[in-house]
This record gives C-alpha cells, sequence and structure tokens, in this order.
C-alpha cells in the first residue's frame, strides 16, 4: 500500500497578485508531483514484481479542489490536480487487471488542526480565516474540527470500505456532491437540468470507458495472470 500524504501551504499563502512565482512553483510540487512522481516510481516497481494480492494507491487532495477561496490561489489548483489523477489512474490501471489487482483512493480532508495548520494560521490572509472560519483560538478550533489522528482514522476506515473518493465530514461530501460549487451559473435552470441529466448519464459512459480500457489492456497482454 502507498499512502500519498505530503502536502501543504505554510508559505504559499496569499492573494495571486502578492505571491511570487517560486512560491507557486512549489506548493504545486509538495501536493501534486510530490504524489505524482512517488505513485510512478512505486507503479513502476509493483507492474515489474506482479502479486496476488491487491496493490493500493491512497492519493491525499483536500476539500480545498471542490471550492476555492481567496488566499488558495497555489494551493487549491495542486489539490484539484491530484483528485483529476485519483480519476485518471484509478481507469488507466484496467489496463493492468481489475480492482483485485490495483486500487485507487482519494480522500479529502477539510479544515483540522496540525503542526502545519497552525504554521499556515500565520501567515494566512484574514479574509480567508474569515471564509473558513478560522479566524478563532486554536484550542476552539481543535474541537470544532479535530486533529490529524481523527482525520488519519477517518481515513483507513473510507479504505478498508474500499470507498473512492474518502471524505471526512458532511460540509465535503456536499462540496463533492455539487461538482460546480460555488462557480457563477450563467443559465441556472438550464444548467441544474444538464447536472441533473449528466448524473444519470455519466455512470453510463464511465463503465464503457472502464470495460474499453480493461479490453485493450488485456489485447496488449498488460494483464498479468498469476
Amino acid at each position: 500500500m502507498l499512502f500519498c500524504t505530503a502536502g501543504g501551504t505554510s508559505s504559499q499563502l496569499g492573494f495571486l497578485a502578492d505571491i511570487s512565482a517560486t512560491d507557486l512553483k512549489a506548493c504545486m510540487e509538495i501536493n501534486y508531483y510530490s504524489a505524482a512522481f512517488i505513485t510512478q516510481s512505486c507503479l513502476r516497481r509493483w507492474l515489474r514484481s506482479p502479486s496476488e494480492s491487491p496493490r493500493t494507491i491512497v492519493l491525499t487532495s483536500s476539500a480545498a479542489a471542490f471550492v476555492g477561496l481567496p488566499g488558495y490561489d497555489a494551493y487549491a489548483p495542486a489539490k484539484a490536480a491530484v483528485r483529476a489523477l485519483a480519476d485518471t489512474l484509478r481507469q488507466e490501471l484496467l489496463l493492468y487487471g481489475g480492482n483485485d489487482k490495483y486500487r485507487v483512493h482519494c480522500c479529502f480532508p477539510g479544515t483540522f488542526v496540525s503542526e502545519g495548520f497552525v504554521a499556515e494560521q500565520a501567515t494566512k490572509p484574514n479574509l480567508t480565516k474569515e471564509l473558513e472560519k478560522t479566524n478563532r483560538p486554536i484550542s476552539e478550533l481543535e474541537k470544532t474540527y479535530g486533529t490529524a489522528e481523527g482525520i488519519s482514522q477517518k481515513l483507513i476506515q473510507g479504505v478498508s470500505e474500499g470507498q473512492f473518493f474518502v471524505t471526512m465530514d458532511a460540509d465535503t461530501r456536499l462540496l463533492l456532491n455539487n461538482m460546480r460549487g460555488p462557480s457563477p451559473r450563467d443559465r441556472p435552470l438550464m444548467d441544474y437540468l444538464l447536472g441533473w441529466f449528466m448524473g444519470l448519464v455519466w455512470p453510463l459512459i464511465r463503465r464503457r470507458f472502464d470495460r474499453t480500457t480493461r479490453e485493450y489492456g488485456r489485447q496488449a497482454g498488460l494483464q498479468s495472470h498469476l
């Protein structure tokens, strides 16, 4: 099992006009490339040495992947990239067999108190704190949002239950199921109807993509038989 949990934004917070290009790049490296490169390296080793036991990859995104707040211009796009990597990798690994060989999970923690969070609070814009309701003492935030230990337990539980997307709280589950998030709707009624329609259609399209991917992997001889 591979758990990719590195991340954070302790020194890359701020509005886009104020943060440096170096900070933008560093945030992507910490939150996206760290997960993508180690997953790539591990996967290459796994493919060279097939196993009877399933291999599991757990990526860590964030609730910020579903809703962008001012001040998270470097962080939110990097976490959205992790979510997209999980979606892409889940289907791609069907090339090498079904879910009995390779499993992918992606977790989406919301706000929780950790050493990294405390460091972020020192440089986080007041507007960001106000919008995410973290402009309170740390002791009070621990009671409201919990700690890293609690988040870890929920992550392990979600993975053990086989959840592809693992959310930690009701707010994040709501955001997950409204992927458009806070983006404006130019034609509200039509947009809602299209969203409802695609909610019915996409599962069918996804299954077709999965079948096609498995068949391609089979014909290309990519699936090991132990």
